[in-house]
């Protein structure tokens, strides 16, 4: 069967109303019934669009020029807004990015798992304010080929590229990110550590991060290297203090694998101590460089209150936490009434953490273990008395078959599934429902990434009589 030639093509300019946004944050337009993607669009805007790409069912579009706004479109704070690939969403109001969010969520349960969406999901948690809010950043570097000798770029991708945007100023990280980027623009071209060339693999500086405590203000900064060796490490440690005298803890990652990874399995200790603090609620958590945290402090809480709801604990509980990280949720839960609190996470580090974590917290009920989930939980089920309450957050490619599979079968009466992908959520409720026997209560979206097109959801479900 032939395919249908697209009405468009590359290089074509066209006049689109923009309808929806959609998973990924690009707007949707019809020409001609012939579905059109663009980038950076606002529904409700009537645009001249230059058409990029063309596929059988569909294309990619660049706005060239707004004819005429919509109701949701505002201005974009950030000047580099649509060249820099941190924001998908700065030109929507931030009460409209609140709806299409939940929307977003709703159209993945429907589409994907066959649920009644817009009758399971609440209406998103939003921030008062959605500006300044991620506490950790992995500032990209590359040559600046416009200078000589020791000139670099410093920021983030640009959007589908891995070239490098010089960033001034981000107004989504934490004001502490922000005057880290500051100091690496002024240091590092004094320093003149070789960079790292992706298509060669030679150079010794991959990149810089930084993690913030948004609540104790405690700072960590790191330097990415291909090596462990480090000229001019008693240098570099001496400007860092210099700059920020709070600063908690100085830091080398080693990545010496080729490819993007951003960070290797190494971590060198070069001043102070190997984590930071932050607090979420009245507990304290030490995170390393390399554990996972969540990226919005004052959302987070959100977030595991909506865990809480969901576990329904009456006091005793036994909870197994997959994926379980630096332990955040399996305490918050272990701190609220558990019983007892199982975690699993794959990277040592976390684990670690975690049990730093409950020590310094005081918590008793809380165990975890360091393996793959698919490997660990089979054994947990068939050598552990009964399980109440199963918790769920795995990364955004969703749980392994071999998981799914295991708390199908396992009778768990409680399933919350905390998720940064309602795609593969949906997919996974779905699976959850239809070989475990669950029903699916309620999901709530909650916005952790303003400004962008991600969307956070916690989702329950029971097991059906």
């Amino acid at each position: 069967m032939t395919k249908p030639t697209p009405p468009v093509s590359a290089g074509d300019v066209v006049t689109l109303d923009l309808e929806v946004l959609v998973p990924g944050g690009e707007a949707l337009a019809h020409f001609g019934g012939y579905a059109i993607f663009v980038p950076g669009g606002v529904p409700g805007d009537r645009v001249d669009a230059e058409v990029i790409s063309t596929k059988p069912g569909y294309a990619r579009a660049l706005v060239k020029n707004v004819l005429t706004p919509g109701s949701q479109r505002v201005g974009a704070r950030c000047p580099l807004f649509g060249h820099c690939g941190g924001c998908q969403w700065q030109e929507v109001d931030y009460a409209a990015q609140i709806l299409w969010k939940r929307q977003i969520v709703v159209d993945a349960l429907t589409r994907i798992g066959g649920f009644p969406g817009s009758e399971l999901v609440l209406p998103t948690l939003g921030m008062e304010d959605p500006w300044y809010y991620r506490n950790k950043v992995h500032w990209a570097l590359a040559k600046d080929e416009k200078t000589q000798g020791s000139g670099i770029r410093i920021g983030l991708y640009e959007a589908r590229s891995h070239r490098v945007v010089d960033v001034e100023h981000c107004y989504i990280q934490h004001p502490l990110n922000n005057l880290v980027l500051d100091f690496l623009r002024k240091e590092l071209p004094e320093f003149d550590f070789p960079l790292y060339d992706e298509s060669t693999g030679k150079g010794w500086l991959r990149s810089a991060f930084a993690k913030a405590g948004h609540q104790t203000n405690e700072l960590m900064i790191g330097l990415v290297t291909t090596l462990s060796d480090f000229p001019q490490e008693s240098r570099w440690v001496e400007r860092v203090r210099e700059q920020f005298p709070g600063v908690t803890s100085i830091v080398q990652n080693i990545q010496s694998k080729p490819g993007n990874a951003l960070m290797g399995e190494e971590t060198r200790v070069l001043w102070g101590k190997d984590h930071l603090f932050e607090k979420i609620g009245p507990l304290t958590f030490a995170i390393s460089a390399r554990s996972f945290f969540q990226v919005n402090s004052e959302q987070v809480e959100r977030l595991y209150e909506t865990a809480l709801r969901y576990a329904d604990l009456s006091g005793g509980e036994r909870i197994v936490d997959l994926y379980s990280g630096t332990g955040t949720i399996a305490l918050y839960l272990a701190a609220k009434g558990a019983g007892e609190t199982l975690g699993i996470e794959v990277i040592p580090e976390a684990t670690r953490d975690a049990i730093a974590n409950a020590r310094l917290n005081r918590i008793s009920n809380a165990t975890f273990l360091t393996g793959k989930v698919e490997d660990r939980l089979p054994r947990l089920l068939a050598e552990t008395g009964p399980i109440d309450v199963a918790l769920l957050d795995p990364p955004r490619k969703g749980c392994e078959p071999s998981v799914i599979s295991a708390i199908a079968s396992s009778g768990i009466p409680r399933i919350v599934y905390v998720s940064c992908n309602p795609a593969t959520l949906a997919r996974d409720l779905k699976i959850l429902v239809e070989a475990g026997g669950y029903q699916l209560q309620e999901v709530q979206p909650v916005d952790m990434f303003p400004q962008t097109a991600h969307v956070e959801a916690v989702a329950l479900l029971t097991k059906a009589h």
